[in-house]
Formats: C-alpha cells, structure tokens, sequence
C-alpha cells in the first residue's frame, strides 16, 4: 500500500513539475524591481538569437512614437531606455508576445548589423 502511495505521488509530482516547465516566463509588471528581475530571468531563459530580438522589441516599444534623435535628446526619459519604463505595457506578456508586440510597433526603425 505505501509503494503505490508513494509511487502515485512521485507521478503526480513529475506531472506537475512537467506542467510548470512548459508554462512561459511572462514579464510582472507589479513593481520597477519586479520587472527588472523577470525580464532578468526571461532574457536569460532564451537562446542568444531569441534574446536580440526580445532586445531590439524592447528597445523598439521604448521608441514609440519618436520620430527623431532630436526628440531623444531632448527628452531624458528617453535617454535611459529599459524594461522599466515599459512595464505597464508588456506586464504579464512572453518573451514572444513582447517580440510580436515589438514588430506591431510604429515609430523609430531599429537596424541592427551582427559583427562576427
């Protein structure tokens, strides 16, 4: 009776844990350090290809409606881009719901050039 007790229990730990891994990191936009750390742990999570692109969506939601280097300049909330002043947009979105969300985006056109 213990064996099957156990084994039913191991099963249904394996299962839940199988379940939790498929489950994609979505970003929490409760709070600037919350956001920081998932957006921490969902750049790490990716492969390197995948990270360019969730960077250059963030870096491009972040642009939004600029239309020149002038209005950078001039704006210092723009002068410091990251997760942070984006939060409330991408809150509760996967890494690649924010890199479709980032394609979505009108304004600045972002090129990016790999060096090898």
């Amino acid at each position: 009776m213990k064996i099957r007790f156990f084994a039913v229990l191991i099963i249904s730990l394996l299962i839940a844990g199988i379940a939790c891994a498929k489950e994609p990191i979505r970003l929490d936009g409760s709070s600037d350090a919350a956001a920081e750390a998932s957006w921490e742990k969902m750049t790490e999570s990716v492969s390197a290809a995948k990270k360019q692109k969730l960077l250059l969506a963030m870096l491009q939601i972040n642009l939004a409606g600029v239309n020149s280097a002038y209005e950078v300049a001039g704006n210092p909330e723009l002068q410091s881009l990251g997760i942070v002043r984006i939060k409330d947009r991408v809150a509760g979105l996967s890494a690649d719901e924010i890199i479709e969300l980032g394609d979505r985006t009108s304004g600045a056109q972002v090129h990016v050039q790999s060096v090898q």
